[in-house]
Formats: C-alpha cells, sequence, structure tokens
C-alpha cells in the first residue's frame, strides 16, 4: 500500500477553508496601503529631492491609472460585497469607500508638495512660478509661446448647456463671461508644449503652463470676462480593440461620450456654483469631485525640466553576468553554464547581445520571442529585425492588449512584419504576459536551443528602474517546454503537456496548490515573491500549510489580501512590502524542501492564473539557485525600505539605520 495521506485538503474544499470573510484584506484598500508607502518615501527627507518629488507623481499616476481603470467597473456595479463593507464600516458603496481613503492619501499629497517640497526646490535654487510673480516682459514672451494654437470654445448660458460629454478630458479652462459660460478644452496644448514654460532670463524658474493659458483665454472674447479656473477630468480608459482575428485587429478610439467621466479634479478656489453645475452636466458622482490646493495632475510633477545631478540619487555602473559581455562567445559560455541577469543592478545590454548574437552567428537558424511591453526605443526590436534581414527564421509574439501600451506595440508590430518578421498576436482570449525567447542553432548537425526566461518586460528603459531578474540557459528540458509552448502560442490554444515549465491558463494554480501542500505536509519552507497577491485559492491553501506548521515568507510589493500573523490562520506566515529607489518586479517561487526555484511573469491573482498566458521556470543550476537565495534573503531582512505588515493591515518599518536590500544589490553587483 502506498503512504496514507492525512489532511489533505482538496482543490475544491479549499474555497470552504476560510468562511470568516475578515480573513482576507479588501484588494483596493491594500492597494491604496501601497501608494501610502510611495508617499512615505516621498515624505522621507533622507531621499534626494528630485526623487522625493518623482515618489509623489508616481502616487499620483497611479490615481490616474486607477481612477481610468478600477473605478469606472465600480460605477457600473457599486454596491459592494460584504469582505468590503466589514473593512469600512458604514460605507453605502464601493466608490464612497475608496472615496474615503483617497481624499485622506491626496490631501496629504498636496499638503507635501505645499509645505515641503516646493519651498525646497525654491531654496536649492528651483522655481515653479505664478502669473503674478512673472514681470510685465515675461507676461508678453510667456503670452507669445501659445498665441498661436487652437483653442475650441464651448458656449452656452450654463455649464449644463455645454458639450462637455463630447469635449472634454484631461485640462480644461472654465471661464464666467458677461454672456454666460464656456469651457476650453487645452489638454491638447498641454501634450503638445508640456506643462512648464521657462521663464525667459530666469534660471530653472518654470511657470505652469495651465496659469499661461488661463491669462490668455481672456483674450479669446469679445466681451467682460470675470473669471477663468482650471478643471482635470479623468474619464475611463479609451483605447479598445476590435475583430476576431489577428490580422483584423485594429484601433478604435470610443467615442469620448461613452466613457465614463470617473474623477474631477478642481482647484480649491473654485466656486461651488461652478462644481455643482459640472457634476450636472458630467452626471459624475459628487464623491468624484477632488479639490486640491496643490497642483493638478501631479503625476507631471517628474517632468520638472532641471538637470541637477545632486539632487538625484547617485549614479551607479551595472555590470554584465560573465559570458554576456559580448556577443562573441556567447551561447558557448551559456552552453557550459546558465547565467542569471539581475536588472537594474546589472545591464540590460547582457539581453540585447543575447539577440544580437542569435542575428548575427550563422549557425542559428530560428528565434521566437515574447514581446509585451515595449518602448519608444527599442534594441530589441532593432535586434530581431536585423537578425531577419540576415536570413534568421524569426517570430514574434506580440501582446496588443498591454495596458496603454497597446498603439506602440502596435506600431513595432508593422514594423517587424514590414523586416519579415512572423508576427503572432497571442492566443484569442488571453493576454500573452509571459517574457521569454527561444533561439535554435545548428550544432554537429544538430539543433541545440538556448533561451531566456525573464520576470519583467523586454524594455531597455523600464530596465533601467524595474527590479528583474532573467534566466539564460541551455538546459534541454526548459528549452524544449519553450518550443511546446510557442507552437501552442501558434495554434491558438494552450494545451499543455509541459515537463518543466509552469504555464497558465492550463495547470498553474493547479501545480502551485501542489508545490504549496507538498512543502506544508513536510513542515518545509515557503518563500513567495511577487508584486500583488489576491486569489483567495493561493491565498486559502497558505493558510492550509500554515496551520500545519510551514513556515511561509512573503515578499509582495503590492496589494496583498492575505492577513499574516492570525492565530490559529496564518502565525507562521510574515510578509514584508520593499519600496524604495527601483520598481521591485522580479517574482521567485521557492519551495525548500522539495528544492524547487521558479521564477517568472505571474502574481497571484485570478487573471494571471485564468486569463493569461504565463511562465513559471525551474532554476536548476545550482550557482543560480545559490545567487537567488541569498537575494531573498536580502530582500526578506530588509530593515530600511521593507516595510512590515501586520494582522491589522498596518505596514511598517522596522529599523531605520543600514543598507536597504536595494543599496546592498548595488554594491554586489559592481563591476
Amino acid at each position: 500500500m502506498g503512504k496514507k495521506k492525512k489532511n489533505r485538503i482538496r482543490l475544491k474544499d479549499l474555497s470552504k477553508l476560510t468562511e470568516d470573510e475578515g480573513a482576507y484584506f479588501n484588494r483596493e484598500l491594500s492597494w491604496i496601503k501601497f501608494n501610502e508607502r510611495i508617499l512615505a518615501e516621498a515624505a522621507n527627507p533622507q531621499n534626494p529631492l528630485l526623487e522625493r518629488i518623482n515618489y509623489l507623481s508616481i502616487v499620483s499616476g497611479n490615481f490616474d491609472e486607477f481612477f481610468q481603470v478600477r473605478v469606472p467597473e465600480y460605477q457600473k456595479n457599486s454596491r459592494i460585497n460584504s469582505e468590503e463593507f466589514q473593512e469600512v464600516a458604514g460605507s453605502i458603496t464601493t466608490l464612497e469607500m475608496i472615496y474615503s481613503r483617497v481624499i485622506v492619501l491626496m490631501r496629504k499629497a498636496s499638503s507635501l508638495w505645499r509645505k515641503e517640497l516646493s519651498p525646497e526646490l525654491d531654496a536649492r535654487g528651483i522655481h515653479i512660478i505664478t502669473w503674478a510673480d512673472c514681470t510685465k516682459d515675461e507676461k508678453e514672451k510667456l503670452l507669445d509661446q501659445i498665441k498661436d494654437e487652437k483653442y475650441t470654445i464651448l458656449r452656452g448660458e450654463r455649464i449644463s448647456d455645454l458639450r462637455l460629454d463630447e469635449h472634454l478630458e484631461g485640462f480644461a479652462l472654465l471661464a464666467e463671461t458677461r454672456n454666460g459660460r464656456a469651457a476650453i478644452p487645452i489638454q491638447n496644448i498641454i501634450e503638445k508644449k508640456g506643462r512648464y514654460l521657462p521663464v525667459k532670463g530666469s534660471t530653472d524658474t518654470f511657470i505652469l503652463i495651465e496659469d499661461v493659458l488661463r491669462k490668455y483665454a481672456e483674450h479669446l472674447f469679445d466681451e467682460d470676462v470675470y473669471a477663468v479656473m482650471p478643471v482635470r477630468l479623468t474619464r475611463e480608459a479609451e483605447k479598445v480593440l476590435k475583430g476576431d482575428d489577428a490580422d483584423d485587429i485594429i484601433f478604435e478610439n470610443v467615442k469620448l461620450s461613452d466613457r465614463l467621466p470617473s474623477r474631477l479634479e478642481t482647484p480649491e478656489e473654485l466656486p461651488f456654483g461652478y462644481t455643482a453645475h459640472l457634476v450636472s452636466a458630467l452626471d459624475i458622482a459628487p464623491e468624484l469631485v477632488f479639490d486640491t490646493k496643490g497642483p493638478l495632475g501631479a503625476a507631471d510633477l517628474k517632468e520638472i525640466p532641471v538637470n541637477r545631478p545632486e539632487l538625484r540619487y547617485l549614479p551607479f555602473r551595472a555590470g554584465i553576468p560573465k559570458g554576456l559581455e559580448k556577443t562573441e562567445g556567447l551561447f558557448d559560455a551559456v552552453s557550459k553554464k546558465d547565467r542569471i541577469l539581475f536588472t537594474p543592478y546589472q545591464s540590460f545590454d547582457a539581453l540585447v547581445n543575447f539577440l544580437k548574437a542569435a542575428g548575427e552567428d550563422e549557425n542559428v537558424k530560428e528565434i521566437f520571442m515574447t514581446l509585451y511591453r515595449l518602448g519608444s526605443k527599442s534594441p530589441v526590436v532593432e535586434a530581431l529585425i536585423k537578425a531577419a534581414e540576415a536570413g534568421k527564421k524569426v517570430t514574434a509574439v506580440i501582446e496588443l492588449k498591454a495596458s496603454f501600451d497597446e498603439e506602440r506595440n502596435f506600431l513595432w508590430s508593422e514594423k517587424l512584419k514590414t523586416a519579415g518578421v512572423d508576427v503572432i498576436f497571442g492566443v484569442p482570449e488571453l493576454k500573452t504576459h509571459a517574457k521569454c525567447c527561444l533561439v535554435a542553432r545548428t550544432e554537429k548537425d544538430k539543433t541545440k536551443y538556448y533561451a531566456t526566461v525573464s520576470t519583467g518586460n523586454y524594455n531597455e528603459s523600464t530596465a533601467r528602474i524595474y527590479s528583474d531578474l532573467s534566466l539564460f540557459t541551455a538546459e534541454e528540458r526548459i528549452c524544449q517546454d519553450l518550443r511546446r509552448l510557442f507552437s501552442q502560442i501558434k495554434e491558438g490554444k494552450i494545451s499543455g503537456g509541459f515537463e518543466s515549465l509552469i504555464v497558465s491558463p492550463k495547470d498553474m494554480e493547479k501545480q502551485i496548490l501542489e508545490l504549496i501542500e507538498r512543502e506544508a505536509d513536510s513542515k518545509g519552507h515557503i518563500i513567495l515573491k511577487m508584486n500583488s497577491l489576491t486569489d483567495k485559492t493561493i491565498i486559502n491553501a497558505l493558510y492550509a500549510a500554515s496551520k500545519k506548521g510551514a513556515k511561509i515568507e512573503l515578499c509582495i510589493r503590492g496589494i496583498c489580501m492575505l492577513r499574516p500573523g492570525v492565530l490559529g490562520l496564518s502565525e507562521n506566515i510574515t510578509v514584508v512590502s520593499v519600496v524604495g529607489r527601483f520598481l521591485e518586479h522580479a517574482r521567485v517561487f521557492y519551495f525548500e524542501k522539495t528544492g524547487k526555484l521558479y521564477i517568472g511573469s505571474p502574481d497571484m491573482m485570478p487573471r494571471n492564473l485564468h486569463k493569461r498566458v504565463e511562465i513559471l521556470c525551474p532554476v536548476y543550476n545550482a550557482d543560480c539557485r545559490s545567487e537567488i537565495e541569498r537575494l531573498l534573503s536580502i530582500w526578506l531582512s530588509d530593515k530600511v525600505k521593507g516595510y512590515q505588515l501586520d494582522s491589522a493591515g498596518r505596514y511598517s518599518v522596522t529599523g531605520k539605520s543600514g543598507q536597504s536590500s536595494q543599496e546592498q544589490f548595488i554594491e554586489m553587483m559592481k563591476q
């Protein structure tokens, strides 16, 4: 007889494991707390001034995306469920719950800008001045910069008469004149000219363009103008994809009037009468109106056009893993031993060298690669194009539904097609989020494969600010599975049958649950590092493992719905969130007793497990495993930038001295 299985929890039972909804933190509130941690970095005087401002702009940009994507879903179905209700007693709708926390955070951000960051800029000789601060000559020169722009003026006796739904998004000016009200959209001008106009004759002195446009608006009317005020409207995200066949996929702008208004930002001095009429005209919930003393659209604060390196983090020189420094001999080096690339501490040039080597090597016949989020400049795409032009057969799987990068990816796909690359737009109904590349090379009359699998996008720009891991390998089990994966993507269906890779949506959830359970049965040690943890089935499995005595350490940068440290439920689980100079983006899954270690692209969220093509790749090489285990230890023991999560949902830093994990990595990777 086989060994009797004790205390087995079947997959279908996991949903019943924690009937008390209090076992989970609310998703949106956890996301808001993540932004609180970023704002804490903006408030930290130990960070360089321009970096503090960058943190502040990141928070604002995160909320822009939040109101473009998440809030519209709640507007369409605003009733909250029990787990959300218990987080904020007395809330009637999810929007009210979000508002109560978001408004506090936005007030803190505005106050931080006005009371600390803006005065500190002034003290450092960087000035953002108002129209009233300008001399007559400066005012004339500023007006000259915007007088030739084209302006649309919407007129009516009342704001409710204006066709705001057809024209208004982003920044606009509201004017009250002798003959009624007017609205002037200015977002297109701001995108063209930028938020900051230099004040001629003054060094590092700027004025916000809406201040100048606000004054110039008086010249657009042949009547008395009593007041002009700026507002900023956020709407539901605009891009949609049409067409069932990949070759027919095109972009179409949704009509502005069909996209829900999801937030209205106004200056604090805007009279209530304007606000009330705007709310009515836009049919927007009153709780989605935010008045502020700070600048509207604070995400643009990071774009202050100054070159002051002394107000930035100290630069460092990123090294390159041995064997990946140049194209010559690269495949021989990888054939002998796997390599780990750790960006941005090591240079993204290593990945580019891998692709260049494939394009230049006469023995390379085929290249397969997934591309998810591409930059405006892409050495990766250029390398693939050169490889195709050199006669290699190149296949690129491009994800056109990468949020906010759809149009750029589409343009790159057209360029690749023109160069002769076989472009595939992934599996129908699934996003291809996996990050991998496979190279087929003829060696001794046989085909040998080389691969790289990454936790991050193949994007040169983000590789400078995202912390990611990439594996370079010639391991046959991995390469054969990648061959199978690309074949299934081309067929349009993920059908499984992988030996080493864990692939979604076919069987990732099942295999992760099995790994957790096996580790729990041996009272082992689980370490999971990812961006977000929201899948309740996975969370319940971790609770079950904790109850069996397994030690579980989680490094979750952003959203974490798991509640750690609860007696009888999760007392063996700890959670840390590292927030610092670089965006923690690497996903690592470590199971000590069973000897399994994976890196890859997925977070443990329902969309990653069931609606995306994702992969987790095993790390077999002992040196590479040891290297990653060391990194995990440093992340988890960060006392400077590692925020510990407690059972009440509070994040706190346990210490203030010493080096953060990211500072340690910089020192470790220097060459």
